[in-house]
């Protein structure tokens, strides 16, 4: 899983980093929920954005009307009501079909100086669990699953395998 990040032009004609939180599409438009990376401490924002040629977030633009920051507000509140507690635990992927997906973290765990997880897809707010995936991954700054990484060899498979059967003894 790639980090979702893209780039804000300033007024100043700098760059600003930012780290997507949640997209959402409306009848009209697509908007972008989103943390400035490095100014943590100012909360979520939204945008408004179109796709590129390549698939890639451009073209952001201001919210405009109260109607419209009213609906954004909403949709925002949802998103931190259910996730905001402990966004660690969740993480979004990008399915084959271009979709991102809602994941939660069932099982962390560390080996070896290498950090593994064992997640699930999320569905209507409930993870599936009759498909469990493991993977290794990067930690971000706050906890939170910043990227996925394979596990490569036959070695790491079988301690992952050794977690999940002791975990389902339990």
């Amino acid at each position: 899983m790639e980090e979702n990040i893209f780039i804000l032009q300033k007024e100043d004609g700098g760059e600003q980093e930012c780290r997507v939180v949640f997209t959402f599409d409306s009848e009209e438009h697509s908007y972008v929920l989103f943390s400035l990376i490095g100014d943590e401490e100012a909360g979520i924002s939204a945008l408004r954005y179109v796709l590129d040629e390549n698939g890639e977030m451009s073209g952001f633009s201001d919210i405009e009307t109260d109607d419209e920051w009213a609906m954004v507000e909403e949709v925002m509140n949802t998103v931190l009501a259910e996730f905001g507690a402990d966004q660690t635990n969740y993480f979004t992927i990008t399915n084959d079909d271009d979709e991102e997906v809602m994941c939660q973290i069932l099982h962390r765990f560390e080996s070896n100086g290498k950090n593994y997880l064992f997640y699930a897809i999320m569905e209507d707010d409930e993870p599936v669990l009759e498909e469990v995936f493991a993977s290794a991954y990067i930690a971000g700054d706050n906890g939170e699953v910043a990227d996925l990484l394979p596990i490569e060899t036959d070695e790491e498979w079988e301690m992952v395998e050794q977690v999940l059967n002791s975990l389902a003894q339990n």
